[in-house]
């Protein structure tokens, strides 16, 4: 089909040929073959040209749709083929307030990794647990912290063998409120004084306030008329909503803020945890590129991150 598009096209076996890199007796033989093989004639001979007949021009008509869908199939497949699929976990929180805004521009300046995203807040499992890079918060094993910091009840993964670490961001505390809720009471003038006012407790940390009440040298026992919900998300909302102060992740604030500015601090500076965020993959993924190119954008993702917000000024 090939030489009698070329020979169609063109009007000439010569210039077939030369397209196609054939003999012209090869591409005169192709096409004979063809007109044998459908029983009639493709071409009208003249001494000096070329002309299509009636089924010829149906035939060629058919010839280019039929090459041109082949050529275009057999393109997405190679594209799609030089492609290499990285699967992302990040946890929910995370994911949605700062990962969510970079993808479009990861996509954009890295065409040839397709980046999936899953979010959980479970133990990472980078053995063979379908995921090729994660981000978690919690203690790295053999790191010493300091004991009168919050505690992170999160486990970034069951199994440390074999994995790498890289931190990105400190994990540090600050209570978050409506304004309208703290022009209502009291000014806060000491870490004290928040206790004015109902706490809003979310149960992945649910020691926070207990913890952040006591790196301020005060004791705090949840009482009725504290508020608790299952997710950050929730938390915050409720705090927005000026029903309570929730306790939040420092950076996960910073964004927050940015879609409700009438989110505050309560009080500053943040107090930071005994733990931190980190980007974990496999050593056996050394030698991926893709993978490779997703941890180094990351890390200098959460770079510009620390210096915008000053992250690292906390106490």
């Amino acid at each position: 089909m090939r030489p009698f598009e070329a020979t169609a096209r063109l009007g000439s076996f010569t210039l077939a040929a030369q397209e196609l890199s054939l003999t012209q007796g090869a591409v005169s033989q192709q096409v004979r073959n063809l007109e044998d093989y459908l029983g009639v004639r493709l071409f009208e001979r003249h001494a000096r040209r070329l002309e299509l007949s009636d089924e010829g021009r149906q035939f060629f008509a058919s010839a280019q749709r039929a090459l041109d869908d082949l050529e275009r199939t057999t393109a997405r497949i190679v594209a799609r083929g030089a492609r290499e699929t990285v699967t992302l976990s990040a946890m929910p929180s995370l994911a949605t307030f700062w990962l969510m805004p970079r993808l479009a521009a990861f996509t954009a300046s890295r065409p040839n990794i397709d980046l999936r995203l899953t979010t959980s807040i479970e133990a990472a499992d980078l053995h063979g647990g379908g995921i090729d890079v994660a981000i978690r918060v919690g203690k790295l094993p053999g790191r010493a912290y300091r004991r009168d910091r919050p505690r992170i009840d999160l486990v970034m993964t069951e199994r440390w063998d074999g994995l790498v670490a890289d931190a990105l961001f400190p994990d540090a505390l600050v209570p978050v409120a409506s304004r309208q809720l703290l022009a209502q009471g009291a000014a806060i003038a000491s870490p004290a004084d928040l206790l004015a006012h109902p706490l809003i407790h979310t149960v992945s940390r649910q020691r926070a306030w207990q913890d952040w009440f006591q790196a301020h040298a005060l004791s705090f026992q949840p009482r009725a008329q504290d508020l608790e919900f299952g997710h950050l998300f929730i938390s915050l909302q409720a705090a927005q909503e000026g029903r309570g102060i929730a306790v939040v992740p420092e950076l996960i604030y910073h964004y927050a803020r940015e879609q409700s500015p009438d989110l505050t601090a309560a009080w500053t500076p943040a107090v930071r945890s005994s733990g931190e965020y980190y980007v974990l993959t496999h050593e056996s993924q050394d030698t991926s590129p893709a993978v490779q190119s997703v941890r180094q954008w990351l890390i200098e993702q959460a770079g510009q991150t620390r210096r915008q917000y000053r992250l690292d000024d906390c106490v």
